[in-house]
């Protein structure tokens, strides 16, 4: 795989002082979420947000340091979630992976660290409509819609290609993403960290009844 340039010298090489951000989160759980293979409801951890918030972000704090992502972080039941139609065929479920809150509260924090390291760097395109704030499907079709009517007016002609990648989140290499996270300025702690948790994964499917296969 080609190395690719240094796109940004300010560096994303810390993330501390979160206790204050992991008990704001856990208090805004909602209480209704299954928990993961941890086990860990979101009642409690909401009800407990307060006294669990600085063990948590010990924790969180220790993983960085060592790149070691905790089992129980990186472990997921898989349920069936019932979408439309008869209950009775298996195709109108879709399988939902249900894992640890607590890891969810500790991603959301890295996701918005280096969201605002690559804002501040200007390192995001305009023509990047998806996962950010204030921006969405609605945005990118009005933008797209404003750029083929100008051309229309130019009398122009245009031609359009549509893309639907099934399970695009699957098909993103693993290499390449850490490999742009460096280039973006991301510190090497934190992106062992990332390693980690893509690594040595595993789930189990837990049917209604509460039965569950092995792990794998």
């Amino acid at each position: 795989m080609p190395q690719l340039n240094i796109l940004c010298e300010d560096r994303l090489t810390d993330i501390d002082e979160c206790a204050d951000e992991i008990e704001d989160k856990l208090s805004s759980l909602k209480t209704d979420k299954a928990a993961g293979d941890d086990n860990m409801s979101p009642w409690i951890l909401k009800v407990l947000s307060k006294e669990i918030a600085s063990p948590i972000a010990l924790i969180f704090c220790k993983s960085l340091d060592n790149s070691q992502v905790p089992r129980h972080w990186r472990t997921a039941n898989v349920s069936p979630l019932f979408k439309k139609c008869g209950k009775h065929q298996v195709d109108n479920y879709r399988p939902v992976s249900l894992t640890s809150q607590v890891c969810k509260i500790v991603e959301a924090i890295i996701r918005n660290k280096t969201v605002c390291h690559l804002d501040k760097n200007n390192l995001i395109r305009n023509s990047q409509h998806g996962f950010r704030k204030g921006y969405s499907c609605a945005s990118n079709l009005l933008v797209f819609l404003e750029s083929v009517t100008a051309s229309i007016d130019a009398k122009q002609n245009v031609d359009t290609i549509y893309l639907d990648l099934a399970k695009a989140f699957d098909e993103v290499p693993h290499n390449r993403l850490i490999q742009k996270l460096k280039v973006h300025g991301t510190d090497v702690l934190i992106c062992n960290s990332i390693i980690s948790w893509l690594t040595d994964r595993w789930q189990r499917v837990v049917c209604l009844d509460g039965s569950h296969s092995s792990w794998k």
